[in-house]
């Protein structure tokens, strides 16, 4: 069993957005998935209370308890990726949520702020020695000088995804319907780009022994 943990030092980074399609498109591999929110704003389960589909399993449960609950999963056997979704402020309960991580993806908007915040977070997780990912997020072709300059910031901080993932309405539209972009329009863009936002992720999971 793996553990994905979506951090962002800065509100709006889109780090919920990408967690639900992230573990549809995770089912949609065959991967049995449990998702857990530790943001206090709970949109996370507020998005798993929309989903008709009873694929993933939303798991309720306070930081503290975190390393319990995934010790129960480990002896139960049958999940495969837990998704783990946190609140905006780096604190005990997001620390606790990133030492039990064996992946740590952090969604950052190419501006100034996101990358000063998210800066934080990457020093956290060295402190930690834990395995972590910048993706460049809400990126718009308009702006395409300013992605490259925030990547290149972000190459010289920590590890950077090395794709994006465009700021595209089908990602409101799958998230008001509690859906992930990979059901709603199969075909498109931001589909494509959460597809091969996995398939990255799973290689990086499945190296991890």
């Amino acid at each position: 069993m793996k553990v994905l943990t979506m951090a962002a030092q800065k509100g709006g980074a889109g780090k919920t957005t990408l967690a639900t399609s992230l573990a549809v498109a995770a089912v949609q591999a065959g991967e049995v998935v449990v998702a857990i929110d530790l943001d206090p704003q709970g949109s996370l389960r507020e998005w798993s209370e929309r989903r008709e589909a009873r694929d993933i399993v939303f798991h309720p449960v306070e930081a503290a308890g975190l390393a319990g609950v995934l010790a129960k999963l480990r002896k139960h056997g049958k999940t495969s990726l837990v998704v783990v979704d946190t609140a905006g402020v780096i604190g005990p309960e997001v620390t606790l949520a990133l030492q039990n991580a064996d992946l740590a993806l952090l969604p950052v908007r190419p501006s100034l702020l996101d990358l000063t915040a998210t800066r934080r977070t990457a020093e956290r997780l060295d402190a930690l020695k834990r395995q972590y990912a910048f993706v460049l997020n809400q990126t718009q072709a308009a702006a395409f000088a300013r992605v490259e300059d925030a990547a290149e910031a972000l190459i010289a901080i920590g590890p950077l995804y090395p794709g994006s993932i465009a700021l595209r309405t089908d990602h409101l539209d799958a998230m008001t319907l509690g859906l992930g972009v990979t059901e709603w329009r199969p075909k498109g863009a931001a589909a494509e780009e959460v597809a091969e936002l996995w398939t990255w992720v799973r290689t990086k999971l499945e190296s991890r022994k």
